[in-house]
């Protein structure tokens, strides 16, 4: 990602594809450290249909503490590393985006399985009395991509705006895609990644960016497919599907 292509849509990229992010927090209470002290912590967000990052903490842990008492977080996300020969763990770009926002609590139903379907693993525990979901209201982004290569932009540039129709209209489009459009996933698959278009595809969510597609075998990491441009409403996404499958078939 050079300087010149680090879009708001790079840069959701970059958070939507990092498995895990560090959280920076003001100490409030820490037995440790003074109050003001900053504090970083490993989570695992999810984000939001819109791009806003997630998160699932339990007020058990210190750095919920910390939000309780302020609100004012950093999240640093970084790309996923990738498998070299012998499956040994290299990192292969060095880019990385902060986001400056304030940690809210928020478990609406929407919130919540938005997380879930990004780790389902978490759903063990999401229940427990202690934990709570917040999404992070983003004010800021800074983003470096090397020695020369920065941007800066206001949170306002980072999500997209006006995405309330595709949130409303989540559920109706996975579940129209999966009835009837499984033909269609299968060849956008076949068309637009390396994976399999044979596995069973179906829909999992979709967001203003794209969409996460699961086989049916659960050896089969879940595939996710970017659109060419942002969706912000289902008239928008089935334009954009409609177009994917035309490609596919020409």
């Amino acid at each position: 990602m050079s300087a010149s292509t680090a879009s708001a849509t790079s840069l959701r990229h970059l958070m939507r594809t990092a498995n895990h992010a560090t959280l920076a927090t003001i100490a409030v209470g820490h037995k440790q450290v003074t109050d003001g002290w900053p504090v970083a912590s490993m989570v695992v967000p999810a984000i939001y249909i819109d791009g806003t990052p997630l998160l699932l903490i339990s007020e058990l842990a210190d750095h919920t503490r910390h939000i309780l008492a302020d609100d004012q977080v950093s999240l640093l996300f970084t790309p996923p590393p990738t498998l070299a020969d012998g499956d040994a763990m290299i990192e292969t770009d060095t880019a990385r985006l902060t986001v400056f926002g304030r940690a809210v609590r928020d478990d609406t139903p929407a919130i919540r399985a938005c997380y879930l379907r990004a780790n389902p693993d978490a759903a063990q525990y999401a229940d427990f009395a202690d934990f709570g979901f917040y999404r992070v209201s983003v004010d800021a982004a800074y983003w470096v991509g090397g020695f020369g290569k920065q941007r800066r932009l206001s949170g306002d540039k980072l999500i997209l705006p006006n995405c309330k129709a595709l949130i409303d209209g989540h559920d109706g489009i996975v579940a129209h895609m999966n009835a009837d459009h499984m033909d269609a996933l299968s060849g956008i698959v076949g068309h637009f990644t390396t994976a399999d278009p044979n596995g069973g595809w179906q829909m999992q969510s979709i967001d203003c960016d794209g969409m996460v597609l699961t086989a049916n075998s659960v050896d089969t990491a879940p595939l996710r497919i970017d659109f060419p441009t942002p969706v912000r409403t289902p008239d928008e996404a089935r334009e954009i599907l409609v177009k994917m499958c035309k490609i596919w078939r020409a």
